[in-house]
């Protein structure tokens, strides 16, 4: 069911696993039977990230509330984690969870066993108290507090930060954030940086402006 391959049954003892291809474009997790040598790689691979759904099936984040809610977890700990690795009052706070790196470092990125605790809700709950808690956090840590953003197209006083994934909207140019109701595509600090290049473009050199004929 894995390798597409005949084995004898020397060779094939009726094991069965779970078979990413089913999973990943059909979410279908039910155990087929594999060869003894499928099940060992099976085995080995269960616990590495290497399924990227979003490059594999994006589809699955429409279809799978499960996995949609899980993603949306997992770039606030993204975001956040930056945050608190930056801050000295968050390190050990960082240093406190038990979850593996690339849960929060690379969000697109899913082992199989991640796949399976998405599908019974576990890997939500296991997230769920942590982006609480990191939150909690940001919000009563002064230094985190000062790395936010001012939405500049509204100029409300409320800090606003990437993490929060409803309603703020990052430019992924120059990584400003806005309130996504007030962004209408065109990012100012883009366009300001796009004008003072050009402007430098236009402007001769000091020793051609004052040079004389």
């Amino acid at each position: 069911a894995y390798l597409g391959k005949y084995f004898c049954h020397s060779c094939h003892h009726e094991q069965s696993a779970f078979i990413p291809a089913r999973i990943l474009h059909k979410w279908d997790f039910r155990k087929q039977r594999v060869s003894n040598f499928a099940a060992e790689l099976l085995g080995k691979m269960m616990f590495e990230p290497l399924y990227s759904v979003q490059d594999i099936n994006s589809a699955l984040y429409k279809s799978v509330s499960e996995l949609k809610y899980t993603r949306a977890l997992r770039y606030q700990l993204f975001f956040l984690n930056e945050y608190l690795r930056a801050c000295k009052n968050g390190k050990d706070l960082l240093g406190s969870v038990t979850i593996r790196g690339h849960i929060y470092n690379d969000p697109e990125l899913f082992s199989l066993e991640d796949l399976c605790n998405v599908k019974d809700r576990t890997m939500i709950e296991s997230l769920r108290p942590i982006v609480t808690s990191w939150l909690q956090h940001v919000d009563n840590c002064g230094l985190c507090r000062g790395k936010g953003f001012i939405c500049e197209l509204c100029e409300r006083k409320e800090v606003i930060y990437p993490f929060q994934l409803n309603t703020v909207f990052q430019c992924q140019m120059c990584w400003t954030c806005f309130h996504s109701s007030c962004f209408t595509g065109t990012c100012p600090k883009c366009a300001r940086i796009r004008s003072r290049r050009t402007l430098s473009q236009e402007d001769p050199a000091p020793q051609e402006r004052f040079s004389n004929d």
